[in-house]
């Protein structure tokens, strides 16, 4: 029988023990954050509790596969990843609402829009910026209500004295 090299068991053991750390590091966080959102500690999450850590009510509805209106690890972990995606589809919705209102603003032969701000935050554009004089408030506002997904306009356009 040929001997092992012990270089090359060394090798494999530290590679088998990288991957149970590794492992171990990246199921902690999760376990982690579990522990965190069940404030009760009953071993399930709430509405309350996964709404207290940032969570919306359709992603913890759409995480709650039994109906059993809590979460246990494993829904708790489909509530947070849907969660991620409704955040960030809420981010791209308002980049897209900004840069819509923008485009009509700039557009627009009368407002004039590279003096105007537009920010959008949860489907509200908030307006802001100098414009000559009153109607082009008026018309920055209809403009942006005019795009699909806005929920409100808060204008603080000012006239130019």
């Amino acid at each position: 029988m040929k001997p092992l090299n012990h270089r090359f068991v060394n090798m494999a053991l530290v590679g088998v023990l990288g991957g149970f750390v590794a492992a171990s590091t990246m199921a902690d966080p999760v376990t982690h954050s579990f522990k965190d959102a069940d404030k009760n500690g009953d071993g399930k999450v709430s509405l309350v509790e996964f709404a207290a850590q940032g969570g919306t009510p359709k992603a913890f509805r759409e995480g709650d596969s039994n109906n059993d209106r809590r979460l246990n690890s494993d829904e708790y972990l489909k509530a947070a990843a849907n969660n991620d995606r409704i955040q960030a589809g809420n981010y791209v919705n308002d980049a897209w609402i900004t840069a819509k209102v923008k485009s009509l603003l700039l557009k627009d032969k009368d407002v004039k829009g590279t003096a105007v701000n537009v920010e959008t935050h949860k489907g509200i554009v908030q307006l802001s910026g100098w414009v000559s004089d009153p109607a082009q408030i008026a018309e920055a506002e209809k403009l942006a209500h005019s795009i699909e997904g806005v929920k409100d306009v808060r204008n603080d356009l000012q006239i130019k004295s």
